[in-house]
């Protein structure tokens, strides 16, 4: 009971911490002059509740780790919005949306940390490589063939920190994409691999020990 009302107040604290830092920055807005922390710092919200997710997931332990997937999908979802807040990049949603895909990915292995299942590391490293693929594909399409964004330089570093993060998941996907531990394997091995000569002798020492113990009987 003690834990149930530990974490029930942690989650109505952050929570709330949320709600007053929200209605803090819109009376900042509306009371100071020349104040606009919600016209650029609007996303920081979206950010702060995917970071609520994270902290319930980190608090629960194992059962918990199902709250990795919407934490690190909130949380994906408030830093691209930063971005494209910020520098006026709202034209790269036609293939930014991609990274959703990848995010779900990351969300699940976040989730194995805890669960340490190699199926669910590999689906999470399958569907990274799709998004940042699909991501970075898109992005050539309508970056440079069709040239959406003009003159606005940041959309193609966008694309450029794409290209980099594909990178990385390409030298990094020996590790995600690996097998098990051959100590993990070999007491299955051993469990399943049962001879007939392994049978035939366990069944011929039966046999020697009833005898022996039939000649004890009925010796004087």
């Amino acid at each position: 009971m003690m834990s149930n009302n530990k974490s029930l107040i942690s989650w109505q604290l952050f929570l709330g911490l949320l709600f007053v830092l929200t209605g803090g920055a819109f009376l900042a807005d509306l009371l100071l002059p020349g104040v606009r922390i919600m016209a650029y710092g609007w996303p920081l919200i979206v950010i702060l509740l995917g970071v609520i997710f994270l902290i319930g997931m980190l608090m629960a332990g194992r059962k918990g780790a199902g709250l990795a997937i919407p934490g690190v999908l909130i949380t994906s979802l408030g830093l691209l919005l930063f971005l494209q807040n910020t520098f006026d990049l709202w034209l790269t949603w036609t293939y930014a949306w991609a990274l959703f895909i990848s995010a779900i990915g990351i969300g699940l292995l976040v989730m194995n940390l805890y669960l340490k299942r190699i199926g669910l590391r590999k689906a999470g490293g399958v569907l990274i490589g799709i998004g940042l693929v699909l991501f970075v594909i898109f992005g050539i399409f309508f970056e440079i063939i069709l040239d959406i964004s003009g003159e606005n330089n940041a959309s193609v570093v966008f694309l450029s920190l794409g290209l980099v993060l594909l990178g990385l998941f390409v030298i990094l996907s020996r590790f995600l994409f690996a097998r098990g531990s051959r100590k993990q394997e070999e007491p299955q091995e051993q469990v399943m691999d049962i001879s007939p000569d392994a049978v035939i002798e366990v069944s011929t020492e039966e046999s020697e020990n009833e005898t022996h113990e039939n000649s004890m009987k009925t010796a004087p």
